[in-house]
C-alpha cells in the first residue's frame, strides 16, 4: 500500500490536492512553516489515529477535512476525516470509499460512514495482516493484543525530531508504553511469528483437550482392566445360569474366560411361535354364545319343573279328596239329575242351584284331574330332552374353556420365552461390552494409538509455537538485517563502518560492534551518523518487508533529513561569509547530502515498484537531476505552501 494523493478541503468546498508517484522517491522542498511536516501527521491521522496531531495555526484553522488516497495493487482507497470540533483534540468519524479509480469527492459528499476502529480493521485486512496475538513471556503482567495497521506507523514515519535523533530510532518511541509495543509487534511484521500462529494456538488447545479426554478414557478402561478377571468370572457364571455356557465348564485362567465369553456372542434368539394368539377371540365369542344358550335352556327346565311340580301337587290333593268322597259313596258320579239329592238320593221337587253347581264343579275337577294325569308324562319327556341339551351345552362350555386355557398357556409360554431371550440378550450385551472394554487396553488398541498421535501432534504444535523457535527466527532475521546495514554503513561512510552494524531490538537502537566493545547509536558522534543509523535501519526493515511480502505499508516518509546540514543549498552558501575557511567542511557536507539522496534513489529503484519514499526538505539540490525529477511540486516558496495563499486571504 502506497500514497496516491493527499487532499485538503476548506469550509467553502475548495480542494488542495498533492499527487505522488508510486514506487519512487517523492520530494517536497520549501521554506520553513510551509506545512511540509504536517503531511506526515495528516497521513497518520487518516490511517485511523484518533488523536489529532496536525500542528496548530493556519492548517487547523483553514482546513475542514483531510483525505488520503491509498493505492494497493488492484484498488484505491480514499479515507477522509474532518478536523475535531471545537477545542477537541481527537475524533474518530471517517468517510471512506474504494474502487479501481477513485475521484476525490466534493465536500458536500463527505458524510462520515465509518469510524477509526473499523478503518483500522479494514486496512489491516487490505494489506494482509492475518489474525494474530503478540507473544507474552510467562510471568509477564502485560496483556496480549493484536498487531494492526496502526502499529506499522513506527516503521513508516520519521518525523523531524526523530530522523536524526541519537536517542530514539522509531516513530513515537519516546511515548509511554510505545517501546514495549514496538518490541511486541515487530517480530510479527518481520515474519518471525507464523501468520497462522493464532490458528495453531487454537488447534493446540483443541489437541490438548482431546488428549485429556483420551487419558480420562484410558484411566477408566484401565480401571475396568484391573477388575477384568473378577468381572469376567461373574459374567461366565451368569452365562452358565442361562445356558449360554455348559454348567460343567471350568476356566483354567483368564484366557479361558475370554475365549468362552467370546463364544457366547454367536448366540441367536429362540424362535417364538404364538399358535393360540389368532383363535382366542373366536373361542371367547363361542364361549359367550354357548353360555347364553345354556342359560336359556336352564331357565326353560326350571320353568317346566316348576309347572310339573305344581301340577303334581294339584293331582295328589284332588285324588285324595276324591278318594275320601268315594269311600262314602257320596256324589255318585252316575247320578246326573239335578232334582236328586246328592246325600240321600231322594227326588227333590225343585232344583237346588248350589247343589247343581257343586256337582258341576266336581265333574270339572274330575275332568281336570284326568287332563293333568294325561299331560304329566309328556312334560317329563320334554324336561328330560331339555336336560340333555343342557348337558351337551355344558360339555361344549368345558371344551371351549379348555381350549381357551390352552391358548393362554401358549401365550404365557411364549412370553416366558421372550423374557428368557431378553434376559439372555442382556447378558450377551454385557459380555460384548466387557470384551470391547478389555480389548481397548491392548498396547495396539485404538485409544492408545490416538493418544500417541495426539502427543506427536501436540509436540509439533509446541515446536512451531515455541518462543525459543520464534527467538531463533528473529535472531536470524536480525542477523541478515545487520549484514545489510553493515554494507550500507560503508556506502554512507558512517563512523565505525569497518565494524558490523546491527539492530538491537531489546534497546531499540543501532549498535556498531567494535572489537573492544559495542557502540550504541547514542554514543556515536555527529548528526550525520545518527541520520545514517536511522536510514540504514529503516530501509533495511523495508527491504525485508518488501522481499518477504510482509503486511506493512510500502512507503517511508522522512521529514527534513538534511536538517543537520543546511536548510537549502543556496542558503548554505549564503550563510558562508568566508569560503576559504569552510570550503573543506562545505564540500564534505555537500558530498554527504548528495550521497544520502543517491542512496535513497538507489534503494527505491532496487525495490521498485514496491517501495515509495517521500522526503520533505528545506534543501533543494538544483544541480542534481534525480533530485529535481523527484520533486512533487515547485518548491514551497514565494507564497506556495500546503495551504493555498488564496484560502488564507
Amino acid at each position: 500500500m502506497q500514497i496516491k494523493s493527499i487532499i485538503l478541503y476548506n469550509s467553502s468546498g475548495d480542494k488542495r490536492t498533492i499527487n505522488f508517484k508510486l514506487g519512487q522517491v517523492n520530494i517536497i522542498t520549501g521554506e520553513s512553516s510551509r506545512g511540509k511536516s504536517a503531511l506526515l501527521e495528516i497521513i497518520d491521522y487518516c490511517l485511523g489515529r484518533t488523536d489529532f496531531t496536525v500542528p496548530d495555526g493556519v492548517i487547523q484553522n483553514i482546513v475542514a477535512w483531510y483525505a488520503v488516497i491509498f493505492q494497493t495493487q488492484d484498488m484505491q482507497v480514499l479515507i477522509a476525516k474532518p478536523k475535531p470540533s471545537g477545542n477537541n483534540a481527537s475524533q474518530n468519524q471517517v468517510y471512506y470509499d474504494y474502487g479501481n479509480n477513485i475521484n476525490p469527492p466534493e465536500l458536500s459528499q463527505l458524510e462520515p460512514n465509518s469510524n477509526d476502529e473499523a478503518i483500522v480493521s479494514f486496512l489491516s485486512d487490505l494489506i494482509g495482516i492475518s489474525p494474530n496475538e503478540t507473544i507474552v513471556e510467562d510471568g509477564a503482567s502485560r496483556k496480549q493484543f493484536e498487531a494492526t495497521v496502526k502499529h506499522t506507523c513506527y516503521y513508516i514515519f520519521q518525523k523531524q525530531g526523530t530522523v536524526a535523533n541519537q536517542n530514539i530510532l522509531f516513530n513515537r518511541q519516546e511515548e509511554p508504553y510505545i517501546p514495549q509495543t514496538i518490541k511486541d509487534t515487530l517480530p510479527y511484521f518481520l515474519g518471525a511469528i507464523q501468520e497462522d500462529r493464532l490458528k495453531l494456538q487454537k488447534e493446540l488447545t483443541q489437541a490438548r483437550k482431546k488428549l485429556a479426554q483420551a487419558h480420562n478414557s484410558l484411566k477408566e478402561v484401565e480401571f475396568f482392566t484391573q477388575r477384568k478377571a473378577v468381572m469376567g468370572q461373574n459374567l461366565l457364571i451368569e452365562a452358565q445360569q442361562v445356558g449360554l455356557v455348559d454348567s460343567n465348564f471350568i476356566a483354567k485362567d483368564i484366557t479361558d474366560i475370554f475365549d468362552k465369553l467370546k463364544s457366547t456372542l454367536d448366540w441367536k434368539t429362540n424362535e417364538i411361535v404364538l399358535i393360540g394368539n389368532d383363535n382366542f377371540p373366536q373361542l371367547q365369542a363361542e364361549l359367550e354364545e354357548t353360555q347364553s344358550a345354556f342359560k336359556q335352556i336352564h331357565e326353560k327346565i326350571v320353568s317346566a319343573e316348576t309347572f310339573l311340580k305344581k301340577g303334581t301337587g294339584f293331582s295328589q290333593e284332588a285324588n285324595q279328596q276324591l278318594l275320601r268322597l268315594d269311600s262314602i259313596n257320596l256324589f255318585k258320579t252316575e247320578q246326573n239329575s239335578p232334582h236328586q239329592c246328592p246325600f240321600c238320593n231322594s227326588t227333590l221337587p225343585e232344583t237346588i242351584p248350589s247343589l247343581s253347581a257343586m256337582r258341576e264343579s266336581l265333574v270339572d275337577l274330575q275332568r281336570n284331574l284326568t287332563n293333568v294325569e294325561v299331560t304329566q308324562p309328556r312334560l317329563l319327556e320334554h324336561i328330560a330332552q331339555l336336560k340333555e341339551e343342557r348337558e351337551e351345552l355344558r360339555q361344549k362350555i368345558q371344551e371351549t374353556q379348555s381350549a381357551m386355557k390352552a391358548a393362554i398357556s401358549e401365550q404365557e409360554a411364549a412370553q416366558q420365552t421372550r423374557d428368557s431371550n431378553a434376559h439372555v440378550a442382556h447378558i450377551v450385551g454385557r459380555i460384548s461390552l466387557y470384551l470391547e472394554t478389555v480389548e481397548l487396553t491392548d498396547e495396539n488398541s485404538q485409544i492408545r494409538l490416538d493418544i500417541e498421535k495426539l502427543k506427536k501432534l501436540i509436540s509439533s504444535y509446541e515446536k512451531e509455537l515455541d518462543i525459543g523457535e520464534i527467538k531463533a527466527n528473529l535472531d536470524s532475521i536480525l542477523n541478515r538485517l545487520g549484514l545489510q546495514m553493515t554494507e550500507w554503513a560503508k556506502l554512507l561512510q558512517l563512523e565505525h563502518r569497518d565494524s558490523p552494524y546491527r539492530l538491537d531490538l531489546n534497546k531499540l537502537t543501532v549498535i556498531a560492534d567494535r572489537p573492544e566493545r559495542p557502540i550504541p547509536m547514542r554514543r556515536m558522534g555527529g548528526g550525520e551518523n545518527w541520520l545514517g543509523c536511522h536510514l540504514i535501519a529503516l530501509l533495511a526493515l523495508h527491504k525485508h518487508f518488501v522481499e518477504r511480502d510482509r503486511p506493512v505499508p510500502h512507503f517511508l516518509i522522512l521529514d527534513q533529513p538534511t536538517q543537520i546540514y543546511f536548510p537549502s543549498e543556496e542558503a548554505y552558501f549564503n550563510l558562508q561569509k568566508n569560503l576559504s575557511d569552510d570550503s573543506m567542511n562545505m564540500s564534505a557536507d555537500m558530498e554527504a547530502v548528495e550521497r544520502m539522496f543517491n542512496f535513497l534513489f538507489d534503494i527505491c529503484e532496487e525495490l521498485s515498484p514496491n517501495l515509495q519514499i517521500i522526503v520533505t526538505e528545506h534543501a533543494n539540490l538544483s544541480n542534481n537531476d534525480k533530485f529535481q525529477n523527484a520533486l512533487v511540486e515547485e518548491p514551497w516558496i514565494d507564497g506556495r505552501a500546503l495551504v493555498p495563499e488564496s484560502w488564507i486571504s
